[in-house]
């Protein structure tokens, strides 16, 4: 289980998804219905596409931390991790990287069983 999940947070970085899906295909989709829609019609509905992208870039920035030390994980992930690798990186990360939280579990090794009297 991952940092989001046990944190409750998976669901942000959904919805960060989610907005910034739907804000792209609005923006692309102004620009082919352009000459249909007018330009009066057309100029709204790109700056809410284009709203919607921003928007989803701050919602998940300011929203997605860590419980315990407030790290700011979307943008740490950002720019630490660079371009192409950061929301692989912030659905896969088991543990905050500034604090650790939550604790990784401890493995517990095996105990060995000994025969006959301990010694001393």
């Amino acid at each position: 289980m991952n940092l989001l999940q046990r944190t409750n947070q998976a669901w942000k970085a959904w919805v960060f998804v989610a907005m910034l899906t739907v804000g792209g295909i609005v923006s692309l989709l102004q620009g082919f219905l352009y000459a249909s829609l007018g330009k009066e019609l057309a100029i709204p509905i790109a700056v809410v596409g284009i709203g919607l992208v921003i928007g989803s870039f701050i919602f998940a920035g300011f929203s997605i931390v860590c419980p315990k030390c407030e790290l700011k994980l979307f943008i740490h992930a950002f720019r630490e991790r660079g371009f192409l690798s950061w929301f692989s990186w912030i659905v896969e990360q088991e543990s905050c990287p500034r604090c650790g939280h939550p604790e990784k579990p401890r493995t517990v090794g095996a105990k060995r069983k000994t025969k006959g009297m301990k010694r001393p």
